[in-house]
């Protein structure tokens, strides 16, 4: 049994996110939207995007019935419906996209052969690809030992409060500090990623400190790469030049632990963190692919693939509203430059949606919780505006 919930909690970083994100860009024209790492970027973080919103809902229900004592449950039944809606993905994709992934599947076979090849006939290229691998397997190491006792000044809040989602079967509804209930805080219910931890933990029946410290900076790692050698083949077309980068990124964050909010230290030492992984994971991936996306014709599946990205990484933590809106804008910008005019306010509009989104759960909650703090708070609110 330890080993089917094992293979499951592999599925949610493996089959699932490729799966959805088939489903979002099988049909699509756009050559952006081919690449192999876009489909599963866009995938997983989709189902990121689909779990935020069962869990504001599910929080929004907890908070809105509880008058005189604590409504339990929502934990569980999150749990529950969002394994459906998976499954459900899962087959819809098998159906429609089986036979065409296959073909599909076989290209890419042929893409990485070409690679290989490429390495194999020129030695330099070897020794580029051998110091790489030594670079790459001294990160993991990092992360699988060193993570385990690294316990970040966050966790109080953020491993703290995916423990206490379980025990309770509540959604942050426990202070992290005292233990007590209820408490719900507008910026915990604003980001979703210390729930989908905790659901993590229960598909797995891993402890969540196991889950934080030993599985997902690992897995977050692999996929990080993933990314960051996508940049590469973005930005040089020799093989050798994306060794040679890779090479240079990987030396430069071994290097770089400056502070605790340096990348370094959200690559290496808290990759289980929603900050880390939209820093070290979110940010390089839309960076990239806006500039992709922007240097081409308008798309509606591109489009779509930005607005669900983004709704995902503004799942991760409240500051993903300041950096993905930084983002999206400053490419906007750039291009609009470049181009010397308006250009691709399509893309502006997809890429904001998360941010747009997020701020009105954030408010949405704290509007709720001051009702609840004070009854008469809406109609003293539109007196006071009246008067």
């Amino acid at each position: 049994m330890i080993l089917i919930r094992a293979l499951a909690f592999l599925l949610h970083f493996t089959l699932v996110p490729v799966a959805v994100g088939r489903l979002i860009t099988y049909r699509a024209k756009s050559q952006i939207l081919k690449s192999p790492i876009v489909c599963y970027i866009a995938g997983f973080f989709s189902l990121q995007a689909v779990f935020y919103m069962l869990n504001f809902g599910f929080c929004w229900y907890q908070n809105k019935t509880m008058t005189t004592k604590l409504i339990v449950g929502g934990f569980h039944r999150l749990s529950i419906i969002y394994s459906l809606i998976v499954v459900a993905l899962v087959i819809l994709w098998i159906v429609i996209d089986g036979k065409k992934f296959k073909t599909d599947l076989g290209i890419y076979r042929i893409d990485c052969r070409e690679t290989f090849g490429e390495i194999k006939t020129n030695k330099l290229n070897i020794v580029y690809a051998i110091i790489l691998a030594v670079l790459m397997l001294l990160q993991i190491y990092a992360a699988y030992r060193y993570e385990i006792n690294e316990w970040s000044y966050d966790d109080y809040d953020v491993v703290v409060t995916s423990v206490d989602d379980i025990n309770s079967d509540m959604i942050t509804n426990v202070n992290f500090i005292t233990g007590e209930a209820p408490y719900t805080s507008p910026k915990r219910v604003a980001q979703s990623w210390t729930t989908y931890v905790a659901y993590l933990s229960v598909v797995s029946s891993f402890d969540v400190t196991t889950v934080c410290h030993t599985i997902l900076p690992v897995i977050m790692l692999l996929v990080a790469y993933g990314i960051y050698y996508y940049m590469a083949r973005f930005l040089f077309a020799k093989t050798d030049d994306r060794l040679i980068f890779m090479i240079i990124l990987s030396v430069t964050y071994i290097m770089g632990m400056f502070s605790h909010y340096s990348p370094t230290f959200r690559l290496l030492c808290a990759l289980w963190q929603g900050k880390a992984v939209l820093t070290a994971v979110v940010v390089p991936f839309m960076i990239c692919f806006l500039a992709r996306a922007f240097a081409e014709e308008l798309d509606k599946r591109v489009a779509l693939t930005i607005c669900l990205v983004s709704l995902g990484a503004c799942s991760l933590t409240v500051t993903s509203a300041l950096l993905v809106t930084i983002m999206v804008v400053g490419m906007f910008v750039l291009m609009s430059v470049y181009n010397r005019r308006i250009y691709g306010i399509r893309y502006l509009l997809a890429g904001l949606f998360g941010p747009f989104v997020q701020a009105i759960i954030y408010v949405s909650v704290a509007l709720l919780l001051q009702r609840q703090w004070e009854p008469n708070f809406f109609y003293n609110l539109w007196n006071g505006l009246m008067s």
